[in-house]
């Protein structure tokens, strides 16, 4: 299966989608994967560098560092779910969780597509101040990556299929780090404000 046909899988069969991957895990695949996510996600951060301090030298800065941080978090991530599986007795290799990691960012590349548009049409149609509900769905689009992508509903079928470990354990594994991630979005998060006013 190529990366174009497994694609639009990941996104709506994901169980299909993965099933594959403990015995052919497509490593160069989850590789473009993350770099696919990481570029587009940090060029919304490389704009509104550049929108907020005209500072190029320190845009570019900005956008390298958040690219390092997409693949930090995808060395984190496979790390963590591949040793926890394996001390619950799963019997995938570091391969098989590095691939669906990787691969479990393509809700995220169309989250940061969709993001990067809403920060567009802001800056176009309200360059005073960002539109709440723009921003609020930005935020709704953020935790929806989280839900589908990393480190939520791909995460949990890669573990299934790619790790072999069973559907009941995969949960437990998953949850707490999904819910570990939303925390860290909100009280990151600027849209905290519109959700909580004063």
């Amino acid at each position: 299966m190529t990366l174009l046909q497994r694609f639009p899988l990941l996104l709506f069969q994901p169980d299909y989608a993965t099933s594959d991957l403990y015995d052919s895990p497509p490593l160069k695949d989850a590789f473009i994967m993350v770099c696919l996510y990481a570029v587009i996600s940090s060029l919304k951060t490389l704009v509104g560098v550049i929108i907020t301090t005209d500072s190029i030298r320190f845009a570019l800065f900005t956008f390298f560092g958040s690219v390092a941080l997409v693949f930090i978090t995808w060395i984190f991530l496979t790390f963590f779910f591949h040793f926890v599986a394996d001390m619950l007795g799963a019997t995938g290799e570091l391969h098989n969780a590095v691939t669906f990691v990787g691969l479990a960012a393509a809700p995220n590349v169309v989250v940061s597509v969709l993001s990067l548009l809403i920060m567009i049409v802001n800056m176009v149609f309200f360059p005073d101040q960002p539109h709440e509900m723009l921003q609020m769905g930005d935020f709704g689009l953020s935790m929806l990556g989280m839900v589908w992508g990393w480190p939520g509903m791909l995460c949990y079928f890669g573990l299934k299929n790619a790790q072999r470990l069973s559907s009941i354990k995969s949960l437990l594994v998953v949850m707490p780090v999904f819910f570990g991630f939303a925390l860290l979005e909100i009280t990151q998060s600027n849209y905290l404000k519109i959700i909580i006013p004063n």
